[in-house]
C-alpha cells in the first residue's frame, strides 16, 4: 500500500465552504483507482492534511491528474495549491 499525504492551509473565512465542497466531491474522491481510505484532518486555523491510502504507488501516480483536478476545486478557499507527498505504508492497523 501507498499513502499520499498532502499538507494544506485554508483561508480562515473559507473552512465551512471548503468542507461543504469536499462532501460534494466524495463520490469522485472515493472512486479514484485503487483507493482504500481517505481522511482529512484540520486544525481550527485551517491548516491540515489529506491522507489517502491507495493500493500502490503506481495507482497513486495514475490518479495524479485527477487529484490535481480535485484540488483545483478548492482554489478559492486555499492559501496556495498544496503539493502531495508519497510514502510506503509500513503498517495499517485498525481496531
Amino acid at each position: 500500500m501507498f499513502a499520499r499525504i498532502t499538507p494544506y492551509k485554508m483561508k480562515s473565512d473559507s473552512i465551512d465552504a471548503a468542507t461543504e465542497m469536499m462532501h460534494s466531491l466524495k463520490d469522485q474522491i472515493m472512486s479514484l483507482d485503487g483507493i482504500h481510505q481517505f481522511m482529512n484532518v484540520m486544525q481550527s486555523d485551517g491548516s491540515g492534511y489529506v491522507i489517502s491510502v491507495v493500493e500502490s504507488e503506481e495507482a497513486s501516480d495514475k490518479n495524479a491528474d485527477q487529484v490535481r483536478a480535485l484540488w483545483a476545486n478548492f482554489g478559492p478557499y486555499l492559501e496556495a495549491i498544496p503539493t502531495p507527498e508519497g510514502y510506503a505504508v509500513l503498517v495499517d492497523w485498525k481496531i
